[in-house]
């Protein structure tokens, strides 16, 4: 499963490889076959994607979360 996380987010890449999941860098033109997206509050809006209605992954906000937290969303919600 491919995640995409925004660049900052270090330590929830590196937990989300230590998952097992294939992390990949948010950004524009290489979101084709991602799960799921990792992002900040300050950058939720990223290529427009806080609006989830319209994309085909969903976008994780990990503002105020912990690791833990990030990762129990991720499988979750993220596409299988």
């Amino acid at each position: 499963m491919r995640i995409a996380v925004e660049d900052g987010l270090s330590h929830i890449r590196e937990a989300l490889q230590a998952e097992g999941y294939v992390v990949t860098k948010l950004s524009p033109g290489r979101m084709e076959g991602v799960s799921a997206a990792v992002v900040t509050g300050l950058s939720n809006n990223f290529m427009g994607i806080h609006d989830t209605n319209g994309n085909p992954f969903p976008v994780i906000d990990a503002t105020g979360m912990t690791v833990d937290e990030v990762i129990r969303q991720v499988k979750e919600r993220a596409l299988h």
